[in-house]
């Protein structure tokens, strides 16, 4: 499999000389596997440059995965090139809303208000597919989408063929117990998890939360990437807990804990600029010789148009 990055920012692009080294297009990811079939994850900003590079390459048929429906892994789309060529295909899939179709939700950025062309008037085959939670097989490559944890539903994914396999873990934050300091509160937590009831089976706040955490690292066992969401320092984090992301710091501890090969640091704060992620490579670099896991372990942070090979 091939694995290149076309927007690698999170919230909102940001263009300018501050951001050239690493980027500033939004979500986009693009995923080729041996046979040449063209997997996408989320339809940022990136996406607009990644349809262009598909030009006069025949018929394009694109599976793209939306993670969530948060404007800047979905405000792309209408600019996605091959969407307007008729004969390509395109299937899109997201998670399912409970009160809003996967594709009245896209649609929904190009009515007349907002954008001169609407969905309906696309001249490629565009379908929607809404998940859940589940594992299934597409040409050729095992997919599996897992619930993370963020304001709105998101899916994490796990791409595998042929021995190799790729994980995307962003727009997550690490389970936190909100009855932390008064575990009396457990009949509360009923209430908020079963309804209340005996369901609950006596069942404490830091042990659901031990145990979803350690369903993120499971997630993302001995995957040969891993693309983990590192908008925030542990420092910045003190401020931002509750906004959905997680930590430089975080990403290290999961992809050593999980046993994969390299982790990709990924949705890029808007205001961290070039000399800001190239600090964060420094810091990661010093934590893994620290850790004793120099030779077992590789971080980046993500850059427009890198390109990895598995």
């Amino acid at each position: 499999m091939k694995i290149k990055f076309w927007g690698v920012r999170g919230s909102i692009p940001t263009p300018g000389p501050s951001t050239v080294k690493y980027g500033g297009n939004t979500p986009c990811i693009e995923i080729r596997t041996d046979d040449d079939k063209l997997f996408i994850v989320d339809a940022g900003t990136g996406i607009r440059e990644l349809g262009l590079s598909l030009l006069g390459k025949g018929q394009i048929r694109a599976s793209i995965f939306i993670s969530h429906t948060h404007w800047d892994h979905i405000h792309g789309f209408p600019f996605f090139v091959p969407a307007f060529v008729p004969g390509n295909e395109i299937t899109i899939y997201g998670p399912t809303h409970y009160n809003e179709r996967l594709e009245d939700i896209v649609s929904g950025q190009m009515k007349y208000s907002y954008f001169p062309v609407k969905l309906e008037h696309l001249r490629a085959k565009i379908e929607f597919v809404e998940l859940k939670e589940s594992t299934f097989e597409l040409d050729g490559v095992k997919v599996t989408a897992r619930y993370l944890h963020h304001p709105i539903l998101v899916l994490g994914y796990r791409f595998e063929q042929g021995g190799r396999s790729v994980v995307t873990q962003y727009d997550h934050e690490r389970y936190s117990d909100v009855f932390k300091g008064g575990r009396e509160s457990k009949d509360e937590l009923d209430e908020l998890l079963f309804g209340g009831g005996d369901e609950g089976n006596g069942a404490e706040a830091g042990t659901i939360v031990d145990e979803l955490n350690e369903r993120v690292v499971e997630f993302a066992r001995d995957a040969d990437v891993l693309i983990r969401d590192a908008q925030y320092t542990e420092e910045e984090y003190k401020t931002k807990a509750g906004w959905g992301h997680s930590t430089v710091e975080e990403a290290i501890d999961v992809g050593i804990k999980a046993n994969v090969k390299r982790v990709v640091l990924f949705h890029h704060d808007p205001v961290s600029d070039d000399a800001e992620l190239e600090r964060r490579e420094e810091f990661c670099a010093r934590e893994l010789v620290k850790r004793g896991k120099a030779g077992s372990l590789q971080v980046f942070a993500a850059r427009e148009k890198w390109e990895i090979e598995l």
